[in-house]
């Protein structure tokens, strides 16, 4: 995803593709080039973390196929599916992408994916060989639209330095809990790792929560993947009625979970202020904990590669608390797609094949880069962390525990937009959680189609 920080796309690149769609776009391909007998592909993607991995694993790609060549195109987050979508209107979109399940729903209802269904038969390709969950995460009427890419969870990423500091260790911090009460044993540790100025707790008379120092925990994610929407499924809450159904975010459960998170903020003090990290235009967590602004942030797996450039190996792993009713993260995956309007399906095909195939995956494994679509590689990913002296495990036993999947919908792009705006200000203080889950899920449900 989990992306490390996400961010939200531009609603009129919506409404940009709908017109294309109407007008048949798709069916003329892209602006793939091919000259002398070469075929230069178009591959698009968000992360530039991963972006050396993937260079490895492309490179032998080119070596294995003289007539193909990829090109990758690399744009952020923030801009990365309004210009996808816009290229997809103006038929010019990349041959091969980066997929997200937040938009899968969208995108296979308008035609823009490849059916990848009769390319998987005619070469036979074993797709058992995939995590079942991820393989069927990217169905839809027995037609696959897209091979899985990785798999993520959400797991506390901390300092060694401050948690040694705080009389802490890795255990404990995976074994804390919290409640809507008093905040829990979580609270009690974040209190510990955080310092203000004079070297004062939140727990502590004279504490100045207007002049901190270190705060204790960084949450940064609007949508709440890396947020409360583990909070949530902490608190019993369930985001959708059903997959590709309605939002249920304004429950008791999901609610008393967003109050929990703006509580870390603003009743605790012991998270880095909203106005920090509040999407588009805030820090990122992997900058927030570069800065040493925080001890301890909730992130995806996707962010390691960035800690390790920053921490230098100073920085560890442990699960995420649990809540009333227990452990829970949410699971998502990539995948990598075929655009529709691709003038060279067929090679095309071949690099969506390779990015999925075992080859592939080890050399991205070996890089550390995400957790594989082939589960038989995880312990490989395991091993490469445990030589940089990182145990990575927490992820991997929150991906055994309780999970929720990332929402699949057809009103993302309406959610995206709308879970900004009121969440921001939640953050803040400037709307209350019940007020803005109310307006986001009444908004998101009139968009589902």
């Amino acid at each position: 995803m989990s992306a490390s920080s996400k961010r939200v796309l531009a609603a009129t690149a919506t409404s940009a593709l709908l017109l294309c769609l109407t007008t048949a776009c798709g069916s003329s391909g892209s602006d793939t080039s091919s000259s002398g007998g070469t075929v230069t592909l178009r591959y698009a993607m968000w992360d530039a973390v991963q972006e050396p991995a993937l260079k490895k694993s492309i490179a032998v790609f080119e070596k294995q196929h003289p007539n193909i060549k990829v090109k990758i195109e690399l744009n952020a987050w923030a801009q990365y599916w309004s210009k996808l979508q816009t290229q997809m209107a103006g038929r010019t979109a990349p041959d091969v992408f980066w997929d997200h399940v937040a938009y899968f729903p969208q995108f296979a209802q308008q035609g823009v994916l490849t059916d990848l269904t009769p390319y998987i038969k005619a070469d036979k390709l074993n797709t058992s060989v995939y995590d079942a969950k991820l393989l069927a995460g990217w169905q839809q009427d027995g037609k696959q639209y897209g091979l899985p890419k990785d798999w993520d969870t959400i797991a506390q990423v901390y300092n060694k330095t401050m948690l040694k500091k705080a009389g802490l260790t890795q255990d404990e911090l995976g074994s804390l809990s919290w409640n809507t009460t008093d905040g829990g044993s979580f609270v009690k540790a974040l209190q510990k790792l955080t310092v203000d100025v004079n070297g004062k707790h939140p727990n502590e008379k004279g504490f100045d929560s207007k002049h901190v120092k270190q705060y204790g925990l960084a949450l940064g994610s609007s949508n709440g993947q890396t947020d409360w929407w583990n909070a949530a499924t902490q608190n019993g809450c369930k985001l959708q009625d059903k997959a590709w159904g309605k939002w249920t975010i304004n429950q008791p459960s999901c609610v008393e979970a967003i109050q929990f998170i703006r509580d870390l903020r603003l009743k605790y003090h012991v998270a880095v202020p909203a106005s920090v990290t509040n999407t588009p235009n805030g820090a990122s967590l992997p900058q927030v904990m570069a800065r040493k602004q925080a001890a301890v942030v909730w992130d995806g797996s996707w962010d390691l590669n960035a800690y390790q450039s920053s921490m230098k190996g100073n920085f560890g792993v442990a699960e995420l608390p649990s809540g009333p009713v227990g452990k829970g993260t949410v699971y998502n995956g990539l995948s990598n797609a075929l655009y529709a309007g691709s003038k060279h399906p067929k090679e095309a095909w071949e690099l969506v094949k390779w990015l999925g195939s075992e080859e592939s995956q080890k050399i991205i494994v070996s890089e550390g880069s995400v957790w594989p679509g082939i589960p038989t590689l995880n312990k490989d990913y395991v091993a490469v962390w445990k030589q940089r002296g990182v145990d990575v495990s927490a992820f991997s036993k929150e991906a055994e525990g309780t999970t929720v999947g990332y929402p699949l919908t057809t009103s993302s792009a309406t959610y995206n937009v709308k879970v900004q705006d009121a969440f921001n200000q939640v953050w803040l203080g400037q709307q209350s959680p019940q007020a803005a889950a109310d307006s986001v899920n009444e908004e998101s449900n009139s968009a589902v189609k």
